[in-house]
């Protein structure tokens, strides 16, 4: 049976139904109608509606009822050729408040062919539970501006009883790329906006808008961009629902991160109170439907940031040749003071300056100080029995030099008053005596070959890296799809307003401008491998450069720092897949291995000896991220307490560690030793020994104690970030403190160090402006997180956030390339007269 005879056969039911019963009432649009009704005599009103127009505009039925109370309402069904609804009066949303009027749009019926012939009905039946009579009002309308129009706003007036939506058809020059529909309004009122496929019925209330579609939360911007995929039929609906209170808009996505935090102060989480309804709950909103960039138009900013990158990597490789001819231009025209020496000779010409170990300023203020330093190698002597071999070390820690034989181990003079200094056969208590000289140079500290030592950072850290990356590439893209199946817009912090989507991937420009990570970690990688490949061309062919010039050349840490660059950039991807509060540690873990990494390695150029091992140095890095992760899910006092002693106590370590350059080891007898050099160095001399160090480590000190009790005082929420400070102001603190010293003691680096750091400065003031200008909060709930967002700013693909990527990509290598050439100048100079600080 076709749709005309279905229509001419209810028409000939209604003549019949209205000349039997008097309930039957014909009724006409856009005019409001009064009437009573009990349990035994229901009212049924039928209009005829023009098929021309309500396949365009569908009609929108509003109720309002006098008296009628919750427990016995009025129910109200509205029956159409392609559909029925009904609803109750008064309505009790979710149990919050009651609304004595109703309004509901019914289903457009576009698939009812329009004729001008043609004339379709709708039969609203209005009944009640009880026998009193009810009296209310009824009205129906075509909804006028129904259609959105691209660039065109509409404004609706909605309430949480009064749902609205409205449809938008692609055109067919937007078939190939997504529109974005934007619902602004100037009310902090909770909403929910959602994108539905243009099939009925639609999900217009409370409990099944989370039903079909994509939707979110809303206070006052929502955005969500739809894609031409979206709908078999290249149509879609945008609904509006105003939510009886603002409880959704002011905590979602914070519940499971509320009922954690609750465990973890050992109180069961219970439920809160139903929050109090807001009366007159309105929201006046704007909805507009605006183009966006094509996929066709995705080329070109993504071209332009790969032809950006590709310049700095001409000029680098340019950069790179230039300087490393420089780098080794002194051992090939021989710019050094032994260059017409042979090998043999200038060893011992270099090794001459050291005749014996200990200086006079291990002890300068008196003869009991120098006694009580030196008591360390006389136990010893007297502990352990004479050997030829103790001759072999004093040998190779030093070198050649002129002895005599005393009973079989060897006694070296010294340049001071000192006298003489025993070896002894313990090579420990050679290296102590030799660590805790006053004026210390960088032969005394690289006397071991440690170039296994700090490949092993490399090496390690890359299964590290795999082992750490795969979960966190399985675990986000889980999460992507769970977010594209379920429509569920408040799960992700995305800059809604700068969305560029790529198939299932909601947000493509922030996963794509972490590529300067990666390409300039690469960059970089490159240029270390290019200077150690030329480096060990020019030791092989002379192996006393190696041994006796410049500072050692030990580039592991460096291959893991530029390794990190990359693994950022696929993390800080990864993170951006769908960016929380709970998967923040992906984007940040690189960033403290970073920090972590090139501390050590500023350190290691003039300690090599001093330096920790790789499983020391990651093993620390390790559980800092796990104290990072505790910092997300357990927000206590007793937490930051407990961080900020162990914070103390590793502070109050790593500077004895370097005040005393290595002498004070963590095991049994730390506390002796940490007594020992106290009770000498600040107890009986009037000075510090080391007072360079000293002041250093005093501010340094003095600035992780404030940090530490700040964040017990202010307790910030956001603990990686508070945590990723602490690195960051350490390594600043210490590199500044390195740069200074090199000054002091008349280093001047190259212009290309200079032209670095320069450039490093001042890509991470702009880097810093963009990253400060925050787009997203995660630290907000969704609603509240989404005020926010802004457009995008360049090329009209990039927001704040993905120029922060790419500016501070650029800040990081630069920042590496500066401390990489930051001692280039002293590959020609002796090593015993290069200084230690």
């Amino acid at each position: 049976m076709t749709i005309t005879s279905l229509i001419l056969v209810s028409l000939v039911l209604l003549h019949n139904a209205r000349a039997e019963n008097p309930n039957v009432i014909a009724a006409n649009l856009s005019q409001t109608i009064t009437a009573n009704v009990t349990a035994t005599f229901q009212k049924t009103f039928f209009f005829l509606l023009d098929a021309d127009i309500v396949t365009r505009n569908p009609v929108r039925i509003s109720a309002k009822a006098v008296n009628a109370s919750v427990h016995n309402p009025l129910i109200v069904t509205a029956r159409q050729i392609l559909g029925v609804i009904s609803f109750t009066i008064p309505l009790n949303d979710e149990g919050y408040q009651i609304y004595n009027r109703v309004a509901r749009t019914l289903c457009p019926q576009w698939n009812v062919l329009p004729t001008s012939d043609l004339k379709l009905f709708l039969a609203v039946d209005v009944s009640s539970s009880e026998n009193v009579k009810r009296e209310f009002q009824l009205r129906a309308d075509y909804v006028d501006n129904f259609e959105l129009i691209e660039n065109q706003k509409i404004t609706a007036n909605v309430t949480p009883s009064t749902p609205m939506y409205f449809k938008y058809k692609f055109k067919p020059n937007q078939l190939n790329g997504p529109v974005l529909v934007r619902v602004t309004s100037d009310s902090d009122t909770c909403a929910t906006i959602s994108v539905q496929a243009d099939v009925c019925p639609i999900h217009d209330l409370m409990y099944d808008i989370e039903y079909d579609g994509m939707f979110q939360s809303m206070t006052r911007v929502a955005a969500i961009t739809v894609t031409p995929g979206f709908s078999v039929t290249k149509d879609f609906v945008v609904v509006v629902v105003v939510h009886p209170t603002d409880y959704t808009c002011e905590h979602l996505g914070h519940e499971l991160l509320d009922q954690i935090r609750q465990y973890s102060n050992n109180s069961k989480p219970e439920p809160g109170p139903k929050p109090a309804p807001l009366f007159n709950q309105r929201k006046n909103v704007i909805i507009s439907v605006e183009s966006t960039m094509t996929y066709r138009e995705y080329i070109f900013p993504t071209l332009i940031t790969i032809g950006l990158l590709l310049i700095i990597y001409l000029l680098a490789y340019v950069g790179t040749i230039l300087e490393t001819e420089k780098f080794i231009r002194g051992f090939n025209i021989g710019e050094f003071e032994y260059q017409n020496m042979s090998d043999g000779e200038a060893e011992a010409g270099v090794s001459n300056h050291v005749e014996g170990v200990v200086s006079p300023s291990l002890a300068p203020s008196d003869a009991s100080d120098y006694n009580e330093a030196n008591g360390l190698l006389s136990r010893a002597d007297q502990e352990i029995p004479p050997t030829e071999d103790a001759s072999k070390i004093a040998q190779t820690d030093y070198g050649s030099t002129t002895s005599a034989n005393n009973g079989g181990y060897r006694r070296h003079k010294t340049n001071d008053s000192m006298g003489s200094v025993d070896y002894c056969e313990d090579l420990n208590d050679v290296m102590e005596i030799r660590r805790t000289k006053v004026e210390l140079n960088v032969a005394d500290l690289s006397v071991h070959s440690n170039d296994y030592k700090y490949r092993l950072y490399q090496w390690n850290l890359i299964p590290i890296a795999i082992f750490y990356a795969l979960p966190v590439i399985q675990l986000v893209a889980g999460i992507q799809l769970i977010v594209h199946f379920t429509g569920n817009q408040d799960i992700c912090y995305y800059n809604y307003l700068c969305s560029r989507p790529l198939g299932v991937v909601q947000q493509f420009n922030n996963i794509f401008s972490n590529c300067g990570y990666v390409l300039l970690g690469f960059l970089f990688l490159l240029i270390v491998k290019h200077r150690d490949t030329k480096y060990q061309a020019a030791v092989k062919e002379r192996p006393i450069l190696g041994r006796k010039y410049g500072l050692p050349q030990h580039n592991g840490i460096y291959y893991s720092v530029g390794f990190s660059l990359c693994m950022e950039g696929l993390l800080s991807a990864s993170y951006h897949v769908c960016p929380t509060g709970y998967n923040f540690q992906f984007d940040s873990t690189f960033m403290y291995l970073m920090a972590g990494l090139l501390m050590l390695k500023i350190y290691q150029l003039r300690h090599p000896d001093v330096n920790p091992h790789a499983y020391t140095a990651y093993i620390f890095l390790s559980f800092t991220v796990l104290i990072e992760v505790v910092g997300v899910y357990v927000q206590t006092i007793y937490f930051w307490i407990c961080f900020a002693v162990l914070y103390i106590v590793a502070t109050l370590y790593f500077t004895s560690h370097m005040y005393y350059m290595g002498v004070i080891s963590l095991d049994c007898g730390i506390f002796a030793r940490i007594s020992h050099f106290f009770r000498t160095d600040f107890f009986t001399s009037p000075k510090p020994l080391y007072m360079d160090r000293f002041v250093f480590l005093v501010l340094v000190v003095t600035l992780n104690f404030a940090a530490a009790i700040l964040g017990v005082v202010f307790q910030p929420g956001d603990f990686p970030s508070f945590l990723l400070a602490v690195f960051l102001i350490n390594l600043l603190a210490y590199f500044a403190y390195y740069v200074i010293m090199k000054f002091i003691h008349s280093e001047y680096p190259y212009p290309i160090t200079i032209f670095c750091g320069a450039l490093t400065m001042l890509t991470w003031i702009c880097a810093l402006y963009f990253y400060f200008s925050t787009v997203t909060n995660w630290q907000l709930p969704a609603a509240l997180s989404r005020v926010k967002n802004m457009e995008c700013l360049v090329l009209d693909f990039y927001d704040n956030h993905d120029v922060w990527h790419i500016i501070s990509s650029m800040a990081l290598f630069f920042g590496f390339v500066t401390v990489l050439t930051l001692d280039d100048h002293l590959l020609n100079k002796p090593r015993d007269q290069i200084k230690v600080f």
